[in-house]
């Protein structure tokens, strides 16, 4: 008796692969223009996400997706795969960033002594400038209503955190 039908996948197993290649055509679909163009993608599959973009009809963009799972047959999917997670990573990395920045500014506004040490990390900082937003904040936080300074100076430590070369660095506790 031949056994080669056993060496065949199973129809169950090839409908796991399709299902896995249309949720990682997902997956990029849901990512934004610009972070596409960083992955190693075909002319077919990227023609593809373009469409899918326009597209605004529910079913429509179901049965697409289907499609984008076929078209991903054709690529490197290892090359895929590599590509999103060094998008998640720099994702990942950048959120950290927002986080320090964030801490920063609640700390800062909590405490008016730690201004020295931000400066001492980010000498490049403009001392006057922060203590202007730091108490403009304060008055801010007293009062309900607009906090337009508040986010400039999130804006601004951001700024400043960024352009010093180094990577944003959480409060000292």
């Amino acid at each position: 008796m031949n056994r080669d039908d056993d060496e065949a996948p199973s129809k169950s197993q090839i409908k796991r692969e399709m299902h896995a290649l249309r949720d990682l055509g997902e997956r990029i679909a849901e990512l934004p223009a610009s972070k596409r163009s960083e992955l190693p993608l075909g002319a077919r599959l990227q023609a593809a996400l373009i469409e899918f973009d326009r597209l605004r009809a529910r079913e429509a963009r179901r049965r697409h997706l289907s499609f984008i799972g076929k078209l991903m047959r054709e690529e490197d999917l290892d090359a895929v795969r590599e590509g999103l997670e060094r998008l998640d990573a720099a994702s990942a990395v950048h959120a950290r960033e927002l986080h320090a920045v964030e801490a920063w500014r609640d700390l800062l506004i909590a405490e008016e002594a730690r201004l020295a040490a931000f400066i001492d990390l980010y000498p490049e900082a403009d001392r006057q400038h922060l203590r202007h937003l730091l108490r403009a904040c304060r008055r801010e936080a007293d009062r309900d209503g607009n906090r337009r300074h508040y986010r400039e100076l999130f804006r601004t430590l951001r700024d400043t955190m960024s352009t010093s070369g180094r990577s944003a660095e959480p409060p000292p506790n």
